[in-house]
């Protein structure tokens, strides 16, 4: 595969890790957002790891930063909403 290559499915796994959390904010997207969580709670991780994995052997210079930046901020959003989600909502 062409270094082209990994920077675009950088960038669509940078995507589905993402849209399930900005759509879970709306009201039409929270019915996709219970979707995908109920199919893995940790599929956005998934995908934002998979993302940083391509932006890594993606194409050089700005393109790269900004793949694996964006996929960093996806994967740690992803993280912190996963800890909030199991550690968070125990009772005491």
């Amino acid at each position: 595969m062409s270094k082209k290559s990994f920077s675009y499915l950088s960038a669509l796994f940078f995507v589905l890790s993402v849209f399930p959390l900005l759509a879970g904010l709306t009201r039409w997207g929270n019915g996709l957002y219970v979707y995908v969580l109920n199919i893995n709670i940790y599929s956005p991780v998934i995908f934002g790891g998979i993302g940083l994995l391509f932006a890594l052997f993606g194409m050089k210079g700005k393109v790269k930063i900004g793949l694996v930046l964006l996929n960093i901020l996806a994967l740690c959003l992803s993280l912190f909403l996963l800890f909030v989600a199991i550690y968070g909502f125990q009772e005491p």
